[in-house]
């Protein structure tokens, strides 16, 4: 298990490491931008002219200084980004069997659910590495520019907008693990799961702009992370966090149960 774990790390090691200080880069960004506004005393305009559906959304996070630097656990494109990574790295079983890496590896007397159990590892540790960077890059930020008087943002909230955003990714990355264990192509497993990711996202979005759509929103993963809500203290960890664990279960025990009955 450890030889395929490493190897598995090898490979995306120049990756893991790009999207590692990029992160704690943009979170130093964050905190730069928030001292900014705060030097100018912006934020009440700023809240004064946002529209009903981004203060719904992003609530506290472009209103004040504690709020804003934690914009970076849920900012879509951040969030997409920790979506897409895990659903790359959960589809490594089907990337091994396109290219007959499988036969090779199987060929020791190796039981074939390490396969699916060291994507797993790996798509889990990467993903809290890249939260663990955006920590770092966060308080990092804030000792370094942080205006003299601001208010800093309270750790256990930014804790929980890091589970949040960590069980969010684990979720999507689940799924695609499901699907690599039915798929013999990567792009076969990786596709149609990153696209659902996006229409997911975009369905959630569409939930809090057309009241209408609020019902069906609720389908989406992404209805279960409102980081404004969270920062408000109007967010259900219990409920969201739990939702977000039992679709992460479901998607991990089909792709055992499918990888371990299939024809390989």
């Amino acid at each position: 298990m450890i030889a395929l774990v490493s190897r598995s790390f090898g490979r995306i090691a120049r990756l893991l490491v790009s999207l590692i200080a990029v992160l704690a880069g943009f979170q130093v960004t964050i905190v730069a931008a928030a001292a900014s506004l705060a030097a100018a005393g912006d934020f009440e305009r700023l809240g004064q002219i946002l529209p009903a559906f981004v203060r719904q959304t992003f609530g506290p996070a472009l209103t004040s200084f504690d709020g804003m630097v934690t914009l970076g656990y849920f900012e879509p494109l951040i969030v997409m980004l920790f979506v897409q990574f895990a659903i790359f790295l959960a589809t490594e079983p089907a990337s091994e069997i396109e290219s007959g890496l499988v036969d090779l590896v199987l060929a020791r007397p190796l039981p074939r659910h390490w396969l699916v159990s060291r994507s797993l590892l790996v798509m889990i540790s990467s993903t809290v590495a890249l939260t663990a960077a955006m920590a770092a890059g966060l308080w990092l930020g804030l000792w370094w520019l942080a205006p003299a008087g601001v208010r800093w943002p309270d750790g256990r909230v930014a804790l929980t907008l890091s589970v949040y955003l960590t069980m969010t990714a684990w979720c999507f990355g689940g799924a695609a693990l499901a699907a690599s264990a039915w798929a013999r192509r990567r792009a076969s497993a990786l596709a149609p799961v990153a696209v659902a990711a996006v229409a997911a996202y975009l369905l959630d979005l569409l939930g809090k702009m057309w009241a209408p759509a609020e019902t069906l929103s609720r389908l989406s993963p992404f209805h279960y992370f409102n980081g404004g809500a969270i920062l408000a203290g109007t967010a259900d960890p219990m409920r969201d966090l739990a939702v977000l664990g039992a679709l992460t279960i479901a998607g991990i025990a089909l792709a055992y149960w499918q990888f371990r009955r299939r024809d390989l």
